[in-house]
């Protein structure tokens, strides 16, 4: 492909995607319904904790939708792992137990748990609305062939199961109740060095260790809601913290985390690595660390082989669930674990920081 080519695809694929997002915006706060023009872009993973693994204010930026190779992965930290759904206000006065980066070295409370959940269910709540307005973009611009329709149910049902996970949370958030437990946290780890990745998102899994069917995300019904649970990798100033957590109504996961809980710590955190490697949608890597090419190249690889091709047929549907299934027991063990202390960041301690949300 020619230097003047990946110029003109690049600037095609930035037009798309800037009136998928014009076309996505919402007019008024998702928390309080009040209208504004203006919303905060909101950061999903603290920028405080961005700023522990930044070279020069950027970050390289993965994701398994758009990870290919013409696309510039290069993202400053203003940008990062960002959305805008909710005003100046909410954001500044919702989130405020944990913007101070000391407040992630301990174990988090039960509100911690409750904000960062909300903060991943609004991640993923302004992917789907930005999705389904660039899905509608392609399928009128493009003659391609594509199942349109299918990828644009999925995001629709998508939108409702998240959209209900908001106001379980909201409600809970509004709660005045201060003994309310409702999430289960069944892994919680602090590590001694700078891990070279920041992660914070839902993870809705298929399968478990063990083969066996979590939630079933390829059943259409509308009587299915799809469940999901929660990740964190923070790196720190001289330290990281990562932890997984879930809903205690959605029992769906119990197994998993029985399953989880018998493996031996550094299966553990390997597990966690390709979990978000295989299953999440973008993460955001350290641009210096060491084996940073040969890991990064690994994730390459991994989100290539495991990124879902559509099925235009009933045998190829079946074939990628079985596939799915299996896809956390048949692991390949051996492959790298971004946690790992042999990748992590070699840097000098610094002032404490304040989070910018």
């Amino acid at each position: 492909m020619t230097k003047e080519k990946i110029i003109e695809l690049r600037k095609e694929y930035s037009r798309i995607i800037s009136k998928s997002r014009q076309q996505a915006k919402k007019s008024e706060c998702l928390w309080c319904g009040k209208k504004i023009t203006r919303f905060c872009n909101s950061h999903s993973v603290p920028q405080c904790v961005l700023e522990n693994i930044d070279l020069d204010g950027k970050l390289d930026y993965f994701n398994s939708m758009l990870n290919l190779p013409l696309l510039n992965e290069d993202k400053g930290i203003g940008e990062a792992g960002t959305f805008k759904l909710i005003c100046s206000e909410c954001d500044g006065r919702i989130f405020q137990d944990y913007e101070e980066l000391s407040k992630l070295e301990s174990q988090p409370t039960e509100v911690m748990l409750e904000e960062i959940a909300l903060k991943n269910v609004l991640m993923i709540l302004n992917k789907r609305y930005f999705e389904i307005e660039l899905y509608h973009t392609l399928e009128k611009e493009y003659d391609v062939p594509y199942p349109y329709d299918v990828k644009q149910e999925a995001n629709a049902l998508d939108e409702r199961d998240f959209w209900l996970d908001f106001l379980r949370i909201k409600e809970t958030l509004s709660s005045s109740k201060e003994d309310k437990s409702t999430f289960r946290m069944f892994f919680w780890k602090k590590l001694d060095y700078v891990i070279p990745i920041a992660f914070q998102g839902l993870v809705t899994l298929y399968g478990d260790l063990e083969g066996n069917l979590v939630t079933d995300i390829y059943n259409t019904s509308e009587e299915i809601i799809v469940k999901h649970m929660h990740v964190c990798m923070f790196p720190l100033e001289t330290s990281s913290v990562v932890f997984a957590f879930y809903h205690e109504d959605d029992t769906e996961y119990d197994n998993f985390a029985e399953q989880f809980n018998k493996l031996e710590e550094d299966e553990q955190l390997a597990v966690l690595s390709y979990i978000v490697y295989g299953y999440c949608e973008d993460m955001l890597f350290a641009k210096k660390f060491p084996h940073r090419t040969w890991i990064i190249n690994k994730v390459r690889d991994t989100f290539m082989e495991t990124a879902e091709i559509w099925a235009f047929d009933k045998e190829h549907a079946e074939y990628q669930k079985k596939l799915k299934m299996k896809q956390l027991k048949d692991r390949d063990k051996e492959f790298p674990c971004i946690l790992a202390k042999k990748f992590a960041v070699k840097k000098n301690s610094e002032s404490i920081k304040t989070c910018k949300y």
